[in-house]
């Protein structure tokens, strides 16, 4: 038996997920990691990257299988980050399989409960991949039972507030104005409606959308 200090845990990979606005520029943070990088598309809206020459596979046909084998590809290739685009598209396509499995009305609660599975599944599988991961979301407003407004990742069913507890860190893309001019910033901790997480406690409250920038916080 080996007892061992909290002190000496350091972080080896990061699991993140980035939401934000639609056109708010989370896929193109992809570009800015410097390792060998492999994208997994499913929204065809790669043109943002053009420049930057990542490796990238779009989900397509039999999208189920096809996303299965590209997984498996990643988890056992020399790329060191997965960026997943986007886990609001990856969360529907389980919807509409788990409205398959089970079609009746009655059905219902079975068809949510194996769609909340299986999301939990793909995205546990992901994080403990032993490689850098990142998804991307779109973001929604929704509210508490109490009438507490929050933004979360846009996914259907419960699942939307429970999946940050399943990263390390969870960012928000914002944009915002200064000077007349446009500028990005990754939110990184909890702030008025915004649920961000950073377990490291090495990142500022906003830190620049460079994910190579963020890795290297995290490790030094």
């Amino acid at each position: 038996m080996e007892v061992k200090s909290t002190k000496d845990i350091a972080p080896s990979k990061i699991n993140a997920l980035i939401y934000g606005q639609s056109g708010a520029g989370k896929t193109t943070l992809a570009g800015t990691l410097t390792g060998k990088t492999l994208l997994v598309s499913l929204e065809s809206g790669l043109l943002s990257l053009r420049q930057s020459a990542v490796d990238y596979i779009e989900i397509e046909g039999d999208k189920m299988n096809h996303l299965r084998k590209v997984l498996d590809f990643a988890k056992n290739s020399d790329y060191e980050n997965i960026f997943i685009d986007s886990l609001t598209e990856v969360a529907q396509l389980f919807v509409d399989n788990a409205k398959k499995d089970y079609p009746e009305d009655r059905q219902t609660m079975k068809m949510w409960g194996r769609y909340s599975e299986t999301v939990t599944a793909f995205i546990k599988y992901c994080r403990d991949m032993n490689k850098n991961v990142f998804f991307t979301a779109l973001e929604k407003n929704t509210q508490d039972e109490v009438g507490r407004r929050f933004c979360l990742p846009e996914m259907q069913g419960s699942i939307a507030s429970k999946c940050p507890a399943f990263f390390d860190f969870v960012f928000n893309l914002k944009i915002y104005k200064k000077e007349e001019e446009e500028v990005r910033a990754l939110l990184t901790k909890n702030k008025e409606t915004f649920i961000c997480k950073d377990r490291s406690g090495k990142l500022n409250e906003y830190e620049k959308p460079d994910l190579q920038l963020i890795i290297d916080k995290v490790f030094n």
